[in-house]
């Protein structure tokens, strides 16, 4: 595919939105210092430990009982960014959650209620979680966050791309900060899934997680006097030609190459600038720079973009902190993720200096 083929879809128009507060829930850690002492120190785990909202949320513990597992960990990854380094005014926060296949286990597990026992079975109390929102709803609820929200499925990209809206959202002027990332859950119906759709490599393990992380104007930072760890220079978006198999992993190294080409350029950076990489399992990027080990260490999720652009800004803000196990520090001033996901889709965000 030629460069001018590709379709942009996401393009910062004016500043540079940074990254302050971060929430992480993974297999090494659940918080920011949590996870960067277990990175800084090798540690491997691909599903997270049990999810105890009630410390998070003390006033909401009605609502937890029912909540599905998919929404705890939106939410939990959610309260570790507004204990990090806060939220601000929550009527000033957007919302946007990445989530491929959503609430996958609990909507498996109500149809075959219904299929197997009838709709005297299925409980109506469960349908809202099935909703590929959910998790999006119960975090502007217990946070009270009053801006637009939005929720992205498209495939491996749908992490990055809801922090790309709300990239776009703040450069453009449409709101001063959005709590952005994205989830995923591991079960037996998505390993399943994945197994039989083939659309995971054999060698790496499936995972899951949360992360998110609040996006905001400078301007907005240094009022409420937040450290800024990274500057998100751009998020980038192309696709092949319509007709891809949505099962398929079906990209090629020169649209990728092409993309991340045009995002240096428009960035205002050149190759040689970027000091790590945190790309997509198979995807051909092209840059001589050392890659992260994510995918072996937290496991692979459709999610698992944002947990790059999260552990990307940690790598631009902590100069001390390897790149991948028993690697150096990032050597250069920018960390470029990179997705590639079923069906053509590929998302470039680049992260610089604060």
């Amino acid at each position: 595919m030629s460069r001018a083929s590709l379709r942009e879809l996401t393009a910062p128009r004016r500043g540079a939105p940074v990254i302050t507060s971060i929430g992480i829930a993974s297999g090494i850690g659940q918080g920011r210092e949590a996870f960067v002492q277990g990175w800084r120190t090798g540690a491997v785990g691909t599903a997270v430990d049990r999810v105890r909202l009630r410390d998070f949320y003390p006033k909401r513990r009605a609502m937890f009982r029912r909540m599905d597992r998919l929404s705890q960990l939106i939410c939990l990854a959610s309260a570790l960014a507004r204990d990090d380094q806060g939220l601000g005014d929550p009527a000033e926060v957007a919302l946007a959650v990445g989530t491929d296949l959503g609430t996958l286990e609990g909507t498996w597990s109500f149809l075959s209620r219904l299929r197997d026992h009838g709709a005297a079975r299925a409980n109506p109390m469960d349908f809202p979680n099935l909703v590929p929102n959910a998790g999006a709803g119960y975090a502007g609820i217990f946070l009270g966050l009053q801006g637009p929200s939005h929720t992205f499925c498209q495939h491996e990209t749908c992490g990055d791309e809801a922090i790309g809206w709300a990239t776009d959202g703040i450069a453009s002027g449409w709101f001063d900060a959005a709590l952005a990332g994205g989830a995923e859950e591991l079960g037996e119906v998505r390993a399943a899934a994945t197994s039989a759709a083939a659309c995971l490599p054999e060698e790496l393990p499936p995972g899951e997680g949360a992360a998110m992380v609040l996006v905001e104007s400078r301007e907005r930072a240094d009022a409420r006097g937040a450290t800024p760890l990274a500057r998100i220079l751009g998020s980038w978006a192309a696709s092949t030609p319509d007709g891809r198999s949505p099962y398929v992993f079906d990209v090629g190294a020169g649209p990728v190459r092409d993309l991340i080409g045009r995002a240096l350029s428009e960035a205002g950076l050149e190759p040689g600038d970027v000091g790590a990489v945190l790309a997509s399992p198979g995807t051909e990027h092209g840059l001589d720079a050392p890659s992260a080990d994510h995918a072996v260490r937290l496991g692979v999720h459709p999610a698992d973009g944002a947990v790059r652009v999260a552990l990307g800004a940690l790598l631009v803000a902590d100069r001390t902190l390897p790149v991948h196990t028993g690697g150096a520090p990032l050597q250069g001033d920018a960390v470029v993720v990179v997705s590639a996901a079923r069906g053509g889709s590929i998302r470039v965000t680049i992260l610089g200096k604060a």
